[in-house]
């Protein structure tokens, strides 16, 4: 008979040592670090404006948007969220004045959601944010290789 828990935990160690540099480069580990950093900035830029008492995770589900017009049950599905807490940021996001929801004239159940005026105004904020971000990876790797980012990226999210 083997002693298969002495195999196995020498089988974990070789995986781990096997594994510590592919995990400590994964892209999907990588490109979390580079979300959270960019976040805040995104919430530094908004610390000085009339937008600064609006929650950073009510940010993530208005960016969520990129100025479409969108079903609730999109944003809950696209940002991993249960409806309820998508449907949580969308209530203090109107309560800001923000966006608006309507009825989906095509869904007895759903809502489209919109941005108003006011979320204009953060949108125009958030693209000059942006644009410092993406001139600050275009100095990293340089203006051909962040397009080539762009375009895998593209690939990327029409694949799924």
């Amino acid at each position: 008979m083997v002693d298969r828990s002495t195999s196995k935990d020498a089988l974990s160690t070789v995986i781990d040592k096997k594994d510590d540099t592919f995990l400590s480069q994964n892209i999907k580990g990588m490109m979390m670090t580079l979300i959270a950093r960019w976040n805040a900035q995104m919430d530094d830029a908004r610390a000085e404006t009339e937008f600064a008492s609006v929650r950073p995770a009510d940010m993530r589900v208005f960016a969520q948007l990129r100025g479409r017009t969108v079903r609730l049950s999109d944003i809950h599905r696209e940002m991993g969220f249960s409806r309820q807490a998508a449907q949580q940021a969308v209530d203090r996001l109107v309560g800001h004045d923000m966006i608006v929801v309507t009825d989906d004239p095509t869904s007895k159940r759903d809502k489209l959601v919109s941005i108003t005026e006011k979320g204009q105004r953060w949108r125009s904020i958030a693209a000059e944010q942006i644009r410092h971000i993406e001139t600050e990876i275009g100095d990293a790797v340089g203006d051909d290789a962040r397009e080539a980012m762009r375009d895998y990226l593209v690939r990327l999210v029409d694949k799924n």
